[in-house]
């Protein structure tokens, strides 16, 4: 599916929220995982690339992000697919009703972004619905079901790869910045763009 979204739907973005607080840094590994992975331009032969790579992966946790970004998802112009993870099984002692309506504000969003609702009368009150997404439904956030969840994202970004006949096992595109960094602290600000230069000024008092 991601093949699809990317590519015949046109989705620059993919967003992971997880409603479990023992899966918070999930959004941020995936990042990690999926565009230092798959964000290349060119073939495994240096031929360029058919069509786009891997979208920008974001997400974050739980409630917290229905009121920080589900705006732009329910309603906004962007088209971004969405996966849910959650846990059937709390990660704390708690009234039982504290995880209740987490899973219930989980299941909740997804069933949204899928019915929408019309509102004739007052449009900015209208949701158009038809907006993708997938929920990960574990037993329980245990050694085991999260080593699945990982190796299952590591393959799905190596298949991703396959498909698109990259090299996801390099990270060429993160060396420039690291030998840029080198000369500046070899030579100063020398050579650099006006821009640049005035940056290292200004902070580091080097001309």
């Amino acid at each position: 599916m991601d093949q699809y979204y990317t590519r015949v739907m046109g989705c620059q973005t993919r967003a992971l929220f997880a409603y479990d607080e023992r899966l918070a840094l999930l959004p941020s590994y995936l990042q990690q995982l999926e565009m230092e992975s798959n964000g290349k331009s060119v073939q495994r032969d240096g031929s360029p690339v058919d069509g786009p790579t891997a979208p920008i992966t974001w997400g974050g946790v739980g409630t917290d992000a229905q009121h920080a970004v589900f705006q732009l998802l329910h309603q906004g112009t962007i088209l971004s697919p969405v996966e849910f993870v959650a846990s059937i099984e709390p990660g704390h002692v708690l009234d039982p009703a504290h995880h209740r309506a987490l899973l219930v504000n989980c299941f909740a969003q997804g069933a949204a972004l899928l019915r929408g609702k019309d509102n004739d009368a007052d449009p900015a009150r209208a949701y158009p619905g038809n907006r993708p997404s997938t929920t990960i439904l574990l037993e329980d956030v245990t050694p085991e079901a999260l080593g699945a969840l990982i190796a299952f994202y590591e393959h799905r970004t190596f298949a991703n790869a396959v498909l698109m006949g990259i090299n996801p096992f390099d990270q060429f595109g993160v060396e420039l910045g690291k030998e840029i960094a080198k000369s500046i602290e070899a030579n100063g600000a020398t050579g650099f763009d006006p821009s640049t230069m005035a940056l290292i000024e200004i902070a580091l008092g080097e001309a």
